[in-house]
């Protein structure tokens, strides 16, 4: 079974930033959802503040100064609510990210997942070698081209050397029944399904998710309507797989910070992925 073939999480990125995803290498595909750049517009406010909204994915951001030669390195875990964050304009100042799909960030972040969700996590401060190798690759690289082609040799070293961890189908298994099922599933349906217990798969959930099955099967029915909504706005029926419409309304709220009906589909866009030919 290839992990993930069938979920593409709908982001909102911030307004105040161009915004382009890249495809990793092949064998990173099934872990890696894509790289992605973000730098400044040329002309906007000093100050802003937009909201990031949950989509079931880990990120690492790489922020680096291309003036003054600075970088930080952070870890965002797992969240299933939307937050808020601020920032400066600066055009010196470039984000590389690199997402993970659901649960495959443990194969290079060594912190549990329950322990770095709802959190950021400022990789320099851990004494990791895979981090400190990462750091140097990507403050070192030229352009986004070396920065993605460093990217893919190192994190496909680490994952060869993560053979039985991979090679355990128990949490692929339960995740694509949940992507399946839109998270609609109950915890004991899913239990019933993938013959293990619901104390064993919270567990396993804390250790590489982050979330609880429940919570994180929440954040999937959430963004199964989301990505109906932006591609037939007049044609999605919010109230799919609630109770009801008021139930709708406010889970939205809760991961948007909106109701259903003040978002716009401009507000949610994930850009076509750039090949190497085209960087």
């Amino acid at each position: 079974m290839t992990r993930f073939n069938f979920f593409r999480p709908t982001i909102m990125p911030s307004p105040y930033t161009e915004y382009k995803e890249f495809q990793p290498a092949p064998f990173l595909r099934p872990y890696i959802c894509c790289y992605w750049l973000a730098s400044p517009y040329k002309k906007q406010v000093p100050l802003y503040s937009y909201d990031i909204i949950p989509d079931g994915c880990t990120d690492i951001l790489f922020e680096y100064n291309r003036l003054h030669q600075t970088s930080t390195l952070t870890y965002y875990g797992i969240f299933d609510g939307y937050f808020r964050t601020s920032g400066e304009y600066n055009p010196d100042k470039i984000t590389f990210g690199i997402r993970f799909y659901p649960g495959s960030s443990a194969y290079f972040i060594r912190e549990t997942a329950k322990s770095t969700a709802q959190n950021m996590v400022d990789l320099n401060l851990l004494n990791n070698s895979f981090i400190q190798k990462l750091n140097d690759q990507l403050r070192k690289a030229k352009d986004i081209a070396e920065m993605i082609s460093g990217c893919d040799v190192i994190f496909t070293g680490a994952l060869k050397d993560q053979v039985p961890l991979r090679q355990d189908p128990t949490l692929t298994n339960i995740l694509s029944n949940i992507v399946a099922g839109r998270g609609t599933a109950t915890v004991e349906e899913i239990s019933r399904e993938e013959v293990i217990g619901s104390r064993t798969m919270t567990r396993l959930f804390e250790e590489r998710i982050g979330l609880s099955p429940k919570k994180f099967s929440q954040v999937i029915r959430f963004q199964s309507v989301l990505n109906d909504w932006v591609r037939h706005p007049s044609g999605t029926d919010f109230a799919e797989g609630f109770y009801d419409q008021s139930h709708s309304i406010k889970d939205f709220k809760k991961r948007t910070g909106k109701n259903p009906s003040q978002l716009n589909v401009s507000d949610f866009y994930n850009t076509i992925f750039h090949s190497s030919d085209n960087i």
